[in-house]
């Protein structure tokens, strides 16, 4: 990091971050929102126009993305620094699982999606922020991966293969913005307890996998992504974060 860099770090010691969660209307994505407003930060919420969100009292505002599409990563990036003045964070929690099934039998279509909503998508996002982050001289970008990215799933050959490219995408672009104050990490969930496996609980075999024996809370993520996001952790870019109960081997 540049002494400039370093100095602008300092500056935000004691500031208010002004943070964009996309894929913020349940699980991680909205524990992370509440944590970060709950602890003083100035919140934007972003998720799918058919969003279900968790109530009409929000005090956070609500945009509508598709994480897919980059004209609407486009207009809600604009809209967020639009009404919070700028950014300094931004947490991308929007992903698929996709189908539990052979390779051999998952279609081009199913697995041109999964790539497009969390990889593509993940690039897209970085794109629309990370000149908005370095004009400022601080920022923090979070991106999500998942031990499936890291150790590979059988059956589920798409959503490993779009979470494996992630770990490709913050190492690039952290040593592209390394000296403009901007770090880009990644984290790699093991199973979370959150709407995304509510369709599949996990079986005994599963948690014999996780050391811990247990599943990993929302709530856990969102203490490790307020800690990413912080100005203290200014040393570390291009770095995939374990949240996986001791389960990822490597």
């Amino acid at each position: 990091m540049s002494s400039d860099s370093t100095a602008d770090a300092g500056t935000h010691q004691a500031a208010t971050l002004r943070c964009l969660v996309v894929g913020a209307a349940s699980g991680i994505g909205l524990a992370t929102a509440e944590r970060l407003s709950r602890n003083g930060n100035r919140v934007v919420s972003a998720d799918l126009p058919s969003a279900n969100w968790p109530g009409p009292d929000s005090s956070q505002p609500q945009l509508a993305i598709d994480i897919a599409d980059p004209h609407s990563v486009r207009d809600a990036v604009d809209q967020a620094a639009s009404l919070l003045g700028g950014l300094d964070v931004v947490v991308n929690t929007a992903g698929i699982l996709g189908k539990v099934q052979p390779s051999s039998e998952e279609t081009f279509e199913e697995f041109a999606r999964l790539v497009s909503i969390n990889l593509t998508g993940a690039f897209a996002l970085s794109q629309a922020v990370l000149p908005l982050l370095a004009e400022d001289g601080f920022g923090r970008l979070i991106h999500f991966s998942s031990t499936a990215g890291k150790e590979g799933v059988p059956w589920m050959t798409g959503y490993s293969a779009s979470k494996a490219g992630i770990t490709g995408l913050v190492k690039a672009l952290a040593k592209e913005y390394a000296t403009t104050g901007v770090t880009i990490n990644a984290i790699a969930p093991g199973k979370i307890d959150t709407p995304l496996i509510s369709g599949k609980p996990p079986t005994a075999e599963d948690l014999q996998r996780i050391p811990m024996r247990r599943l990993g809370t929302a709530e856990e993520a969102a203490a490790l992504i307020e800690y990413i996001a912080s100005p203290e952790a200014s040393y570390t870019t291009g770095f995939v974060f374990d949240l996986s109960g001791g389960r990822a081997v490597y």
